[in-house]
């Protein structure tokens, strides 16, 4: 689909239209490289915290039946309850925190960069049509 560059009657109106698309294609190419280095960040901070929690599952499922099978008081059960209380933690902490670290994140900011690139592309496309129609005024 065509922009409707039939409308701009003058070299001016050119300019102008060129002007001002410049402009926001410099602020959205700016977004894009904020955005592509976060989606990078995202998505490895996800597939990180994926691998730790399912490490910590693990921890925890093996520690909580062995716990209370050591005798009361003794430094190995004090030691395998901190363990696990320590691993307790840290999974609550990584699950509270998916939201805006987990993969759901990770998916919109790939969403995000996407979005500006469409956009990038579309500007450049009105800015050939507009330099065309320019030339042939």
């Amino acid at each position: 689909m065509t922009y409707p560059v039939q409308l701009l009657t003058t070299a001016a109106d050119c300019d102008a239209t060129l002007a001002a698309m410049q402009s926001e294609l410099r602020d959205l190419q700016v977004r894009e490289s904020v955005l592509d280095l976060r989606d990078d960040k995202t998505s490895e901070t996800a597939t990180n915290n994926a691998a730790e929690l399912l490490s910590l599952q693990t921890t925890i499922d093996s520690l909580t039946p062995l716990i209370p099978t050591l005798p009361e008081g003794s430094k190995i059960r004090r030691t395998n309850e901190t363990a696990l209380r320590q691993a307790t933690r840290r999974y609550e902490d990584l699950t509270s925190a998916a939201p805006t670290r987990g993969p759901v994140a990770a998916l919109l900011q790939a969403l995000d960069l996407r979005q500006v690139q469409v956009q990038v592309a579309e500007i450049k496309q009105a800015q050939a049509e507009v330099t065309a129609r320019r030339a042939a005024l």
